[in-house]
């Protein structure tokens, strides 16, 4: 073979078992999990493929709590996505406000349709290239463990694709039918005003349709077609298996370029390269407003730009978000808050009819 002779450079070894187990495990999951793609690493080998064929990626995360102001509802129960999704948002401690949208169909054959089929040929070519060159220098070492190994990161993409599709297309289908109705059974996609705690104490302010939240937000996604998955989730771990063997006896050269590749396309994907964070699915999307006026950073300021009726400040109280009306002091500057809160929206409302 043409570069037989870097066989023969083997100053160490690499283990292969803790390299593809241990390291970045945790950011796999979560990046994977929170089912938006990059346009870039898409069709990249990640460490941790045996997180995506033991679904581990769509077990629920505990700390969230999601408070339906609107309809006086709370649960803990926060779909894995949500959680994930949140969990990667660059977010601000009690004020970060997001809008989401569901679309009844997909978008038409114009601009953005054709932006997202070059970008899906652009994440196969870098695919292609990038494991092809894993391919191609196995072959010409003579090395038939890397050309295993190599072959076992690329069927590996191939089921992560597959899982994470079918995830985005259980919750697309179940967000549609939830707020436009299918099979005669109408639909719900009025917005309702939520707000969600995170585990590390931060809140976050949603206005969502309620389809969204029942189906969406608030349970397990079921799969359409759970026969398929089950066999891609068996073929996931033997594959699993082979990278793991075929990783470890394969020469060192092909060693290196498949953990820097593993290395690398992990640390791109988990920084979010690529990523439109506020397109989900090809339906439901998000986006972040930023365009209200500066006030501190508090809580109270979550609540009063909620905009909350009497009923529903009293279903805030009883969920302990609301200090006790003995506390004057609070309530006294809440009410003042509020007022200055009406004076700036009028102002604004004001300044743009005259404009």
């Amino acid at each position: 073979m043409p570069l037989s002779y870097l066989s023969d450079w083997a100053p160490f070894r690499i283990d292969a078992l803790g390299l593809v187990t241990l390291i970045g495990a945790d950011e796999v999951n979560k990046c994977v999990g929170r089912l938006v793609q990059s346009r870039y690493t898409k069709y990249l080998p990640l460490l941790g493929a045996y997180l995506i064929a033991d679904n581990e990626f769509t077990t629920m995360t505990s700390g969230f709590h999601l408070y339906n102001v609107s309809d006086a509802i709370t649960t803990t129960s926060l779909s894995a996505w949500l959680t994930r999704w949140l969990s990667s948002q660059d977010l601000k401690m009690s004020t970060t406000v997001y809008e989401w949208s569901v679309a009844p169909e997909k978008p038409q054959k114009n601009k953005a349709h054709s932006r997202k089929t070059w970008e899906i040929l652009l994440a196969a070519i870098i695919g292609f290239l990038t494991i092809g060159g894993s391919l191609v220098l196995a072959i010409l070492m003579g090395d038939w463990w890397g050309l295993a190994n190599a072959i076992s990161m690329a069927v590996s993409v191939a089921i992560r694709c597959c899982l994470v599709q079918e995830n985005v297309d259980a919750l697309d289908r179940a967000v549609i039918d939830a707020c436009y109705g299918r099979s005669g059974i109408s639909g719900d996609s009025e917005k309702v005003k939520l707000l969600i705690s995170l585990a590390d104490g931060r809140m976050v302010t949603m206005h969502a349709p309620r389809g969204l939240v029942l189906e969406g937000f608030t349970k397990r996604l079921t799969i359409l077609r759970p026969r398929v998955y089950s066999c891609t989730q068996a073929i996931g771990w033997f594959v699993f298996g082979v990278h793991v063997l075929s990783l470890g006896q394969a020469e060192l050269v092909n060693q290196i370029y498949a953990v820097a590749l593993l290395v690398l396309s992990t640390w791109a994907t988990a920084k979010g390269l690529g990523c439109n964070e506020y397109e989900i699915t090809d339906h439901i999307s998000a986006k972040r407003v930023d365009n209200y006026l500066i006030h501190p950073d508090k809580r109270m300021w979550a609540y009063i730009r909620l905009e909350c009726n009497e009923v529903e400040e009293e279903s805030l109280a009883d969920w302990d978000l609301l200090p006790r009306k003995s506390n004057t002091k609070w309530w006294t500057t809440f009410k003042e808050s509020k007022e200055q809160w009406k004076r700036q929206n009028c102002q604004k409302a004001y300044d743009s009819v005259k404009v």
